[in-house]
């Protein structure tokens, strides 16, 4: 179930403790109203944590594992009744701490392709000022942009497979020191 309190059919995230830092967990199928719903959580949990900048980076890098997992992550094994392979099982763990934001998501799809975090640049190279007109923007590539996003939007980025699982873990940095705890709060934890 949620993490969050029941309040007329949707849920609202408990508030964080004062003086400590958020964290999240979710475990969800990777389906687009799903990946949706978890994005919700994730920038209810971490708005004000950090920068604007650095919760837009944080967002962006999740949603664009969490796309790639809905996308491309389903089994096409057994098949259920339906004959439509069940979406990925992820489970999305994320936490604020003194470097940044950690996350960790894994999952039971198919595996990651090893190119996908090979360092390489942008699928598309912007045309020469000889060229004679920029080309349509149909014709420019569709693949390729998300793995590029995630590497340079993220720090020690690595990934790893274990059985049917897929272990996926990044930083997405913070220059910002923690916020302070309350006077109340250290007042309470001294005594």
């Amino acid at each position: 179930m949620s993490p969050g309190i029941a309040t007329g059919g949707q849920y609202r995230l408990r508030a964080v403790p004062p003086g400590r830092q958020p964290m999240l967990h979710r475990i969800f199928r990777a389906d687009p109203m799903t990946v949706r719903e978890a994005l919700v959580f994730l920038h209810d949990r971490f708005d004000g944590s950090a920068g604007d900048e650095v919760i837009a980076r944080l967002e962006l890098a999740v949603a664009e594992v969490l796309n790639n997992i809905s996308q491309h992550g389903a089994q096409h094994g057994a098949l259920p009744l339906d004959g439509r392979p069940h979406a990925p099982l992820v489970h999305l763990c994320v936490a604020r701490h003194t470097g940044g934001i950690a996350c960790a998501v894994t999952d039971d799809g198919r595996p990651l392709p090893s190119t996908c975090l090979e360092p390489a640049a942008l699928p598309y190279a912007a045309p020469g000022p000889d060229s004679p007109k920029p080309p349509d923007i149909s014709a420019l590539p569709q693949a390729g942009y998300g793995w590029f996003l995630i590497r340079e939007l993220t720090a020690s980025l690595s990934y790893f497979r274990e059985g049917r699982r897929n272990f996926l873990a990044f930083i997405v940095p913070v220059n910002d020191p923690l916020p302070p705890a309350d006077a109340d709060d250290r007042s309470q934890s001294a005594g």
